[in-house]
């Protein structure tokens, strides 16, 4: 069973809390959900939909939606294109006329419409959906409780009266409604930016800092409402990483969450985090340029920005989480990799997975390591210690006998500024040293490989990893390898790949950032056999199954 929902509405009128209910209601089911939100950069109105896909099996978007929930004649207009032919339309009668009056044939969708007197028209038409879907008022009961719990008790019951009405006396005109019950224990649902702060919570995050930045901002709500963690809502995103910067020189482990651009403010103070070897995570959620661009929208533009974030020689980490079970894991590591290895850890996401919701069942998290932190140095202590693996001991400030500075000039072993040749020459190198055979070391191998026989292979990152295993599922011929690792890169992916037939880059830029960051560092356009293709998105919209169903047509 399969079944995509849109709910679609101005901005500002309850879009994405009717959604809401949606998603955490069929997860409480049992089923799996997987969201995608649509909105334009204005204040108020226009058209805006939030999908919510429900399934029986894999979690995957559709392009096209079997039931619309819409507040408006407008955007009743603008889904039509989508809709597939029997769809349901629910909406207040007053708008279905609205339409109908410009000459708008609505015979091949079925339209479920009520007159709507007062201004509850989200609980209304939702608990008409629930009908058709044959729901218990138990369960709307449940979803209202939890959804308006903050709310004056006289809200909750106006919405049980009214869903009492819907269910006594709305007549679903004849129509075969759905019989979906709860098959097994629930899931819990929750969105990317959320998975983000309570990973890092869970993960002993002891400061984090940011500007708030669509599609990066939420993370800081959560953050906020956590009560948990020292942050910092800074002017601007040079503020906010030197801030961070501070908070990891004194040992906390510190994170900072921006966007695009403004993750361009902070290039200088990555630069100096290299040099100096203080560690810092920082979240870059990608949207859609270039410069203002389309900024509520979907692209992958910046990967080889994340890869090349500042001037200089340098090494660091870049990792790409492709599910929220794998967000909760993945981003507690980041902080463990950052204090292990002292260096910048970069975890690149895009709108799609900071913004979509999924539901999830067990979720894992790393044992918190701090690696080389002491608590009694030596008299002599040396700060930037030359070492076998390139990593030298810290200190948390105020440690007896621990005193150093982070100089942003080159230094010797203690802090101590320097120009000599030799010094340079070691320095240098103990700072590569950190990541040589970085695999070898972590025993980890990032990156995923699905139906391993397939002769083609699909390659990505991300959320599109939810649709890409969806359309495997059903199609054998194909494989899938999903990159966690950007940086370093793991070089037995090359073995993987080696004898397929063909690889297939699935990505949303106009530039084939992935492909060609894959195909040079691996060398896989010397295998003379291997055909390599693409699967590239640039039109805002992520990746539906019906784009990969192209692939087999």
């Amino acid at each position: 069973m399969k079944l995509n929902i849109r709910v679609s509405w101005p901005a500002w009128l309850g879009m994405n809390s009717t959604a809401d209910i949606v998603a955490d209601t069929f997860a409480a089911l049992w089923y799996e959900v997987i969201t995608n939100i649509e909105y334009q950069s204005v204040i108020k109105w226009w058209l805006n939909h939030f999908d919510v896909n429900i399934s029986d099996t894999n979690r995957s978007l559709s392009k096209y939606a079997d039931m619309l929930v819409v507040f408006d004649d407008k955007n009743i207009e603008s889904n039509l294109p989508t809709l597939r032919e029997g769809a349901f339309i629910i909406s207040n009668k007053k708008f279905i006329e609205k339409v109908t009056t410009k000459l708008i044939d609505l015979s091949k969708f079925k339209v479920l419409d009520i007159e709507i007197n007062d201004k509850y028209d989200n609980t209304y038409l939702l608990w008409i959906l629930f009908k058709l879907l044959w729901l218990s008022v138990e369960t709307s009961f449940q979803s209202i409780e939890h959804t308006f719990a903050k709310k004056w008790p006289e809200i909750v019951e106006k919405n049980k009266k009214i869903v009492e009405d819907i269910y006594k006396n709305y007549d679903l005109k004849e129509v075969k409604s759905y019989n979906l019950w709860k098959v097994w224990e629930a899931k819990k649902v929750s969105f990317g930016n959320s998975m983000i702060a309570y990973w890092a919570i869970a993960n002993w995050l002891e400061f984090y800092s940011a500007y708030p930045m669509t599609p990066a901002s939420t993370i800081l709500t959560e953050v906020i409402n956590s009560k948990k963690v020292p942050y910092l809502q800074a002017e601007d995103e040079i503020a906010v990483i030197n801030a961070a910067l501070w908070a990891s020189f004194t040992g906390a482990r510190s994170m900072v969450w921006t966007s695009w651009g403004w993750f361009a403010l902070m290039t200088e103070a990555l630069s100096f985090a290299l040099q100096a070897e203080i560690p810092i995570v920082a979240v870059l959620a990608q949207r859609a340029g270039p410069s203002t661009g389309t900024p509520t929208c979907l692209e992958q533009g910046d990967m080889n920005f994340a890869l090349n974030p500042t001037f200089w020689d340098f090494e660091h980490i870049v990792l790409v989480p492709s599910t929220m079970e794998d967000w909760y894991y993945a981003s507690g590591l980041a902080l463990n990799l950052a204090q292990k290895y002292q260096t910048v850890v970069i975890v690149l996401i895009d709108k799609q997975f900071a913004e979509g919701k999924s539901s999830f069942t067990e979720l894992k998290t790393p044992w918190i390591d701090r690696w080389k932190l002491i608590d009694n140095p030596s008299t002599d202590y040396k700060r930037y210690e030359l070492t076998e693996d390139g990593i030298s001991s810290y200190v948390k400030v105020g440690t007896v006998d621990g005193d150093f500075m982070a100089p942003s000039y080159e230094h010797d072993e203690y802090w101590a500024t320097t120009e000599d040749s030799e010094m340079k020459v070691l320095m240098t190198e103990k700072r590569a040293k950190k990541l040589q055979d970085f695999f070898k070391k972590e025993w980890i191998k990032w990156y995923e490989v699905y139906n391993k026989d397939a002769k083609k292979m699909l390659v990505t990152t991300s959320f599109i990893t939810y649709t890409a295993l969806d359309f495997i599922k059903d199609n054998p011929d194909y494989g899938l390898i999903v990159i966690k690792f950007l940086k370093p890169l793991d070089e037995r992916l090359r073995d993987e790949l080696t004898w397929k037939q063909e690889v297939i880059f699935a990505e949303h830029n106009y530039s084939w950032q992935l492909e060609t960051h894959l195909t040079d560092k691996l060398w896989l356009k010397y295998i003379n056999w291997l055909k390599i293709s693409h699967l590239r998105k640039y039109d805002l919209m992520p990746f539906y199954i019906e784009d990969f169903e192209k692939l087999i047509k």
